[in-house]
């Protein structure tokens, strides 16, 4: 008898305890805007190497924000990347330094605590990044 009453309290009050939670927010619609801003944001890039900077910069915040100030793996992949890229060639290694630091700025205005909207974000610019780095290994692509 006592399973009985436990089992119709728990379904009566089931409907009143699905409107008080809080509703999760749409994690498909949510990456699917993430991947959209990434594109616009990358047609703005003068060329592969900036956007792959951009992205780096977003990274090494969104990394920072969620596991602290003293990470610094994506800020070491852009100068490793820059050393590559760049040797000799000041003007070219300040644009992507500049193009870092627009990415850096952009998630730190967008983002102040590590939430599942920043994983939504880091999965959009990791994509993001990967098919940018297959774009870069391409012998006919033009410049």
């Amino acid at each position: 008898m006592r399973f009985v009453l436990t089992f119709l309290f728990v379904i009566m009050a089931a409907p009143a305890w699905a409107q008080s939670t809080p509703a999760e927010p749409d994690l498909k619609k949510e990456a699917l805007k993430a991947e959209e801003r990434i594109d616009e944001n990358m047609v703005t890039m003068s060329n592969l190497m900036e956007a792959l900077s951009n992205h780096l910069g977003q990274l090494h915040f969104l990394r920072t924000l969620c596991y602290g100030a003293d990470d610094q793996k994506w800020r070491r992949t852009a100068s490793d990347m820059m050393n590559v890229e760049t040797p000799g060639d000041g003007t070219r290694r300040r644009e992507l330094i500049r193009a870092f630091n627009a990415g850096y700025y952009m998630q730190k205005e967008r983002y102040q605590t590590c939430s599942s909207m920043v994983a939504i974000d880091v999965a959009a610019l990791s994509e993001s990044g990967r098919r940018l780095s297959i774009m870069l290994g391409d012998p006919y692509r033009e410049d």
